[in-house]
């Protein structure tokens, strides 16, 4: 669960570039002024934005999210590694470029979110939100009682957009990503990654 340090991660609409997560920090704005900002990109309709789940033609496009993110493909929260390849996966597209992606996996009743990324030029266009709206309702499709996510102790913009989506804290694992990791990683906002952080919400 250690973000990529290599691409950038995020758009700066003060600065406006692009930037990785050693270089992002919080500033805390009134919404009116955030919506007066800067987009990385001019906006899409939600109309262009579509979605597609990922056969084995499309698996080049999931492998290109990931290790642009991530830098590896196997993820491992909620006690066990999870292989992007072995999991469902969503493929957001704005147009006709590709936007991000949603991997899950299903588990009895229990539906977890494994992977959630957006490239940082098509961020604040709606798309995480989007995705995680799919994965709702597939769960709801499949009579999961509950949709389940892992994040890390620094990422802030993931644990805001999960409880704005009616996902709550479940559950704090301290220490759990840096002994899996075997050392302290530097995070968002200079925070060191250390705890996993899981949230849920019922179907």
């Amino acid at each position: 669960m250690g973000a990529s340090d290599r691409n950038p991660q995020f758009y700066c609409p003060l600065r406006d570039r692009y930037i990785n997560v050693g270089e992002a920090d919080i500033l805390v704005v009134s919404t009116e002024a955030k919506e007066d900002h800067a987009k990385p990109e001019e906006a899409i309709a939600e109309s262009n934005i579509t979605l597609k789940r990922a056969y084995e033609q499309d698996m080049d496009d999931v492998r290109e999210v990931v290790e642009y993110f991530w830098d590896e493909t196997e993820f491992y929260c909620f006690d066990q590694t999870f292989k992007v390849e072995e999991c469902t996966n969503i493929l957001a597209y704005a147009e006709d470029d590709l936007a991000g992606l949603l991997s899950y996996k299903r588990n009895d009743q229990t539906l977890h979110i494994v992977v959630l990324n957006v490239y940082p030029e098509h961020q604040g266009q709606g798309i995480a939100r989007k995705l995680i709206r799919e994965a709702i309702e597939i769960a709801d499709k499949n009579r999961c009682e509950t949709v389940k996510v892992a994040t890390t102790n620094d990422d802030i913009p993931a644990i805001c957009v999960y409880q704005k989506m009616g996902f709550r804290l479940s559950e704090i694992l301290p220490g759990a990503v840096a002994k899996h990791h075997g050392e302290e990683l530097p995070g968002f906002a200079g925070i060191p990654v250390l705890d996993e952080i899981r949230l849920e919400r019922p179907v």
